[in-house]
């Protein structure tokens, strides 16, 4: 069964031990708490782990290198739109050889945007991507969405309860590595060649 925002809500209040709230326009300390928290919440536990259905590779867009990095790499690449996190950057090797990770560095302009750093030309990129729609996520992933709620709303629901919040927050880290083993288990990472045999065309 598809779940929904409000339902995820209800989640993280139940953990909690407040009441429950019936829509998201709701005039509730509750509702408004879940609203104010729920994009923080999303993207941080998101980036917590590398989620299957998450997860996105692309060829980046070269942008113009920043003179202050010209003497340390040789290319910068802008993210892709609702990046939130980069795991790997990726080269395709002339002879069509498997990707290949390559060195990396993230820097940000005069005006914040974040871009990326590296040596390598055509360079793809391994990512998270901010998914909104919770039709698409994991039910692993709304379980843990509704503990990482649950730590940030508490605060102000329960003034300031630090045992609560301590509890609440060992709740969630205690979910991680359950949820690591199940999304894990759905594949299998392809050996990383070796660039020394590579090199030699074996």
């Amino acid at each position: 069964m598809q779940v929904s925002k409000v339902q995820i809500w209800n989640m993280a209040l139940g953990f909690i031990g407040t009441r429950c709230v019936a829509s998201e326009s709701e005039h509730t300390p509750e509702a408004e708490q879940c609203a104010l928290y729920w994009d923080t919440a999303r993207r941080q536990a998101l980036r917590d782990y590398p989620w299957n259905f998450a997860q996105r590779r692309v060829a980046l867009a070269e942008k113009t290198l920043p003179e202050e990095w010209a003497g340390e790499y040789d290319y910068a690449y802008g993210l892709p739109s609702k990046c939130l996190k980069v795991h790997e950057v990726l080269r395709q090797d002339a002879v069509s050889r498997p990707l290949c990770r390559v060195p990396y560095r993230l820097a940000h302009d005069t005006d914040g945007v974040t871009f990326l750093l590296t040596t390598e030309q055509a360079a793809y990129v391994d990512y998270t991507i901010d998914v909104e729609d919770v039709s698409l996520w994991d039910d692993l992933f709304v379980g843990l969405m509704a503990r990482r709620m649950a730590c940030l709303i508490a605060v102000p629901l329960l003034e300031n309860n630090v045992q609560k919040v301590q509890e609440l927050e060992q709740l969630y880290r205690a979910a991680i590595p359950p949820a690591y083993e199940a999304s894990a288990s759905e594949g299998a990472a392809r050996p990383v060649d070796d660039t020394w045999l590579l090199a030699r065309g074996w």
